[in-house]
């Protein structure tokens, strides 16, 4: 049940391979379970530890695609039939799939190939997580490596219904937590994103401070440098602004941000400000600048990693009792970082 559960949140988030990795779990639990797939009691967890890894091995590996794209539903296919041979398989037949799979060339137990199948899937998902950083594959790796320690020989029934059913457990908060950071937070700096603050506005009383930070002139930057250069100088601030614990930052978009000052730091908003305008001037970052044109017919090579500098501008608004509302502080405080810009960048200004 909590795989099936979490494959259906799998669907309705179009997580298409965790939804893969979920229809095999599933399959499996409930054929582990001997959910009346075969007359015969032992099918099933052979069945199981037949199909299923070589399955979730193929769905770790696959890039993210299209539902139905063609690998997607070729692997499909091959569960279904796995299905249908399970259940269909004559009794003659059978004992030949077993011997075969899920590799018969090696001379070890049934459970120990499946499970060491599992743990290379469980791998190649931690392996993505690694390079990329996605919470969803790790939440997929976790959930594979108790799928694999429940096909251990040395596992009993009990101890394999439980395994999956922690396995289940864990993708359906893995599911979730991939899904809020989709909504709420912002892929590129890893802040929370603008739709994350104006929820955290909705629910803010008492006093506090908001501060509107513009990267100086990033369009020229970009121009110049290019957008993974950009890009590379986005995250950087957003590091920095990060550093500063005594707010709450997010990313309000394009080269915005804003930082959230709360009750008896409000009062101190412009001179924390200040020091995090210092902080970010004094950075630099490293980039790799876009090739130069190339002329007289020949490409230029590719520029060598450079060190740069940027400053920010910032704008800071409290609210008071003119300003009750958040739409009117943050409108308050764009004002402010417009007037910060105009007198020459690199500075803050508070209304």
């Amino acid at each position: 049940m909590l795989n099936g559960a979490a494959l259906l949140l799998a669907l309705g988030f179009r997580r298409n391979r965790a939804v893969l990795v979920l229809a095999v779990l599933t399959l499996a639990a409930l054929a582990l379970a001997d959910s009346g797939l075969s007359a015969d009691a032992t099918r099933g967890a052979d069945a199981a530890r037949m199909f299923a890894p070589w399955l979730l091995l193929v769905a770790a590996v696959l890039p993210e695609r299209g539902f139905l794209a063609r690998r997607n539903v070729a692997l499909l296919v091959a569960l279904a039939l796995s299905g249908w041979l399970t259940v269909a398989a004559s009794d003659g037949l059978w004992p030949h799939l077993r011997a075969g799979l899920p590799f018969g060339l090696l001379p070890w137990n049934a459970g120990s190939v499946a499970a060491g199948l599992t743990f290379a899937a469980a791998l190649a998902c931690l392996l993505r997580w690694v390079l990329g950083g996605a919470p969803m594959e790790a939440g997929l790796g976790i959930v594979l490596g108790l799928a694999g320690f429940s096909m251990l020989p040395g596992v009993g029934s009990d101890g394999t219904s439980r395994t999956l059913a922690l396995a289940g457990a864990c993708a359906l908060f893995a599911v979730l937590y991939a899904s809020y950071r989709m909504a709420f937070v912002d892929a590129l700096s890893g802040l929370p994103n603008r739709r994350a603050l104006d929820e955290t506005l909705a629910r803010l009383t008492g006093d506090y401070a908001l501060a509107m930070v513009d990267v100086d002139h990033f369009k020229q930057f970009n121009d110049t440098h290019g957008h993974d250069a950009g890009d590379r100088v986005l995250q950087a601030v957003a590091a920095e602004l990060r550093r500063e614990r005594r707010a709450s930052s997010f990313r309000y978009g394009g080269e915005e941000f804003c930082l959230l000052f709360t009750g008896a730091r409000s009062r101190e908003a412009v001179r924390m400000c200040d020091q995090t305008r210092r902080n970010v001037e004094a950075m630099r970052v490293r980039i790799r600048s876009a090739p130069a044109k190339p002329r007289g017919g020949q490409a230029v090579k590719r520029r060598e990693d450079i060190a740069v500098n940027v400053t920010v501008s910032i704008g800071v608004a409290l609210r008071d009792a003119q300003m009750r509302m958040a739409s009117d502080v943050l409108k308050a405080a764009d004002q402010a970082l417009y007037q910060a810009k105009s007198r020459g960048r690199n500075r803050v200004v508070a209304r």
